[in-house]
């Protein structure tokens, strides 16, 4: 059964007139979207059914996370033409980007400033929080120097941060998926696709940071600095695949690693993973475990909200020492998942 759901009037134009499955409409359920899609089953239930987005609001975000943001904001910031971010209540819209072209080191200075206002959870994240004030420097430096070597402004008008999104008669799935772009470049075709209302390129952009070593005689500690990867994640060619699909695989998908030692772009011309045929299988994988979770909810329809979760949690495995999906949960919140799996 399907139902109308009100709730699609708080999100952005392409979800306006999406049909919900019964139960999406009970749990408040929107739709799916690629992030989520790296989370195992377990974490997935309990971050996005059984909490509250309150509740989601105030899990607790980690130095890396927030280096990442910094030295996104300061690629975006020079590049775009355009970036979209929420605007009253909530609502994703795009908006002129009025940093266009200023100075990279003031870029650079404006969002060291503001990664310093970030307050560390433990003594571990605040060493790393300290050590990345120095590394958001040269991460975004190698950023520029990615990104120029793909083409950079040449390639624009370029668009930031853009919501796109993948309906059912597309995916077959029951809920649409809901997606954001790091770069989509709309200029001049770089091999993709030849339909004008179609980019000619999207940017995926990663970022690494350096480890926690062991703790030093002095109680510092040493770090161990990331590597660029030989081969593009797993989960990251997920995200891929999603961008491809909006455009039926027909414009260019780039992955780009940024770390203090450099940086790393894989592409279809040097990686089989980023091709158009391997980039439909990781999209059908990906919608895969999407209609898993559809069926095991919609199974439970009936129910009211809460017993839905409840039954669903029945015949999902929390995998509590899966080594990052519960990393970083505050303590009442992992009680609370313990319960609902009826684990002491």
């Amino acid at each position: 059964m399907i139902l109308k759901s009100d709730k699609l009037n708080e999100l952005s134009d392409p979800l306006k007139e999406n049909i919900l499955p019964k139960f999406a409409v009970k749990l408040g359920i929107t739709h799916h979207s690629p992030t989520q899609a790296t989370q195992p089953d377990g974490s997935w239930l309990f971050k996005y059914l059984f909490l509250t987005q309150e509740q989601r609001r105030l899990l607790p975000s980690n130095a890396q996370m927030k280096a990442g943001v910094a030295v996104n904001n300061i690629l975006q910031k020079f590049y775009a033409d355009t970036i979209w971010n929420f605007g009253p209540q909530r609502k994703l819209q795009p908006n002129k980007n009025i940093l266009k072209g200023k100075a990279k080191e003031e870029l650079i200075t404006s969002e060291v400033d503001e990664y310093k206002l970030y307050v560390p959870n433990d003594e571990k994240d605040r060493s790393k929080f300290e050590k990345y004030q120095a590394e958001i420097v040269e991460v975004a430096n190698h950023g520029f120097s990615a990104l120029e070597n793909i083409g950079g402004a040449a390639l624009g008008p370029i668009v930031c941060e853009e919501q796109i999104s993948i309906t059912q008669d597309f995916s077959s799935l029951l809920c649409p998926v809901v997606g954001r772009t790091d770069f989509t470049f709309n200029g001049v075709s770089t091999g993709g696709s030849s339909q004008s209302s179609f980019p000619s390129l999207i940017i995926e952009l990663k970022t690494s940071w350096s480890k926690l070593g062991k703790l030093k005689k002095d109680g510092t500690r040493s770090f161990i600095v990331s590597s660029l990867p030989t081969a593009p994640s797993y989960t990251h060619l997920l995200q891929c695949s999603y961008y491809a699909a909006k455009y039926d695989f027909k414009v260019p998908v780039k992955l780009v690693y940024l770390t203090i030692k450099g940086h790393q772009t894989f592409s279809q011309d040097n990686c089989i993973d980023l091709t158009p045929d391997a980039l439909r299988r990781h999209f059908n994988n990906m919608c895969n475990i999407f209609r898993r979770r559809e069926l095991i909810l919609s199974q439970f329809e009936d129910e009211d909200r809460n017993t839905i979760i409840s039954k669903a949690a029945e015949v999902i495995d929390p995998n509590f020492d899966h080594p990052f999906a519960w990393h970083g949960m505050p303590q009442e919140f992992m009680d609370e998942a313990r319960k609902l799996w009826r684990i002491s």
